[in-house]
């Protein structure tokens, strides 16, 4: 049995100096999806200097994953540590103003730090340093073997159309790059900001373009002709009654699964004298754990077509994501012991739930055999000037992370990391469920 002392020694041993050193190099070096590389030697740097084994995996000549291994004294349990090195934005759009969309570190208060990619998801990588970190000073030594592992596209993005190429590769590409190429592990903790809460599931997406033909006609013309933006109206606006249904309908853990019409494009912006020939819209629609992609496909084709019936031509709809959702049992046994060490760091409860609909790379991790819970700093709110607190104020500020909280998920990391490597390999293999895509 583990000695208490060792939880005491590495928690006492987080350097909440090294987490906001860390930050701030972190937030500095931009990564936006297919840029990733400067990130990926930061990370390889940070892994060498607290003793991690560390490599490259290209995918490109200039486009890695950087994984570093902390051996333990004896084969035992493999533990990964993951998460995506990409930004949600570049960080010099000059239309987002907030300092926490900026590829500046900014200090407030010594409580909070502000910066392109520190919530989403730059804010796992420092609390894993700094694990690795402590478990080294505190003189811990681990009965089997710990993984870090950061990877590139993970960002909801797909190429479609025009858009093409690295900057739109992403979608869990490094995670199954990752997976496809010798790592693998017992469990997976996955720092996505989840305000401290373990999250055993996410929803999957299916991602569609329609397409409404008209006529190309001058305006002198126009009146006589079919207009593509005003068919696709009809398909955008005939669409309300199915969306509520279908939110209605695939509720799961208490979780809605939401439907966003993201994009309408139509016409040409150089040439007002002409109608559109074509207008396309582009809709992500969210789907619970249990459900098919085929499904929910066929499903939205037969709306669609009941729409277009009394459309002059034909309506395309074409698919260009197909990605399943994903859940484990809050009993599994690694999120209980994440749990478990949730309470001996915190001294509070933490009940596991699913996540709010979006996506992660916990999907991809599942599904390639390696039971992945979502545990991350970010995530508490701001208190606001009327005395209420505002869950997401990043719409105004961008991203930001309460940094004592960056210090509280690394020792959470820190105990993981000793109990999930003092349990027996037999024992874990007795309490697996059967590996994906297997049945007898």
């Amino acid at each position: 049995m583990r000695n208490t002392k060792d939880f005491e020694k590495v928690i006492a041993s987080i350097d909440r100096n090294l987490i906001i050193d860390l930050a701030k190099e972190f937030i500095e070096t931009p990564s936006p999806t297919g840029e990733e590389q400067e990130m990926a030697k930061a990370l390889y740097r940070a892994y060498k200097e607290v003793g991690l084994e560390a490599k490259f995996q290209y995918l490109y000549d200039d486009r890695a994953n950087v994984v570093g291994t902390l051996r333990g004294k004896k084969i035992g349990p493999v533990i990964l540590y993951s998460g995506h090195m990409d930004t949600s934005i570049r960080g010099d759009e000059d239309w987002l103003e907030g300092k926490g969309f900026k590829n500046v570190a900014t200090i407030v208060d010594n409580k909070w730090i502000y910066g392109n990619g520190i919530y989403n998801m730059k804010c796992g990588h420092v609390c894993y340093i700094a694990m690795i970190d402590a478990l080294r000073r505190a003189g811990v030594e681990l009965n089997g073997d710990i993984i870090l592992a950061g990877v590139v596209g993970e960002i909801e993005k797909a190429p479609v159309d025009e858009y093409h190429g690295r900057e739109y590769d992403a979608y869990g590409v490094g995670t199954r790059f990752l997976l496809q190429h010798g790592v693998a592990a017992d469990f997976h903790i996955l720092g996505e900001p989840t305000g401290m809460t373990p999250r055993i599931g996410q929803v999957g997406s299916v991602w569609a373009k329609v397409t409404t033909r008209g006529g190309f006609s001058h305006t002198a013309f126009s009146n006589r002709n079919v207009h593509a933006i005003e068919e696709m109206w009809k398909i955008w606006n005939g669409l309300e009654e199915w969306i509520a249904d279908y939110k209605k309908r695939n509720v799961f853990m208490e979780v809605t699964p939401q439907i966003n019409r993201a994009a309408i494009r139509g016409g040409l912006p150089w040439r007002g004298a002409r109608t559109p020939n074509d207008c396309s819209m582009y809709i992500d629609i969210r789907i619970a754990p249990d459900q098919y992609p085929v499904d929910i496909q066929r499903e939205f084709r037969e709306v669609v077509n009941k729409l277009a019936e009394d459309l002059k031509y034909p309506v395309d709809v074409d698919f260009y994501v197909s990605r399943p959702g994903t859940n484990i049992s809050p009993n599994h046994f690694g999120v209980q012991t994440l749990v478990d060490s949730h309470k001996v760091v915190t001294g509070e409860e933490v009940v596991p739930k699913f996540a709010p609909p979006t996506c992660t790379d916990a999907i991809d991790a599942n599904r390639y055999g390696v039971p992945t819970v979502a545990y991350g700093a970010g995530g508490r709110p701001r208190e606001m000037g009327s005395g209420l607190m505002e869950r997401d104020i990043r719409t105004k500020e961008g991203e930001f992370v309460y940094i004592d909280d960056m210090v509280t998920t690394a020792q959470v990391y820190s105990v993981a990391a000793i109990k999930l490597t003092d349990m027996d390999v037999a024992e874990i293999k007795k309490l697996r469920d059967p590996m994906p895509g297997f049945s007898l």
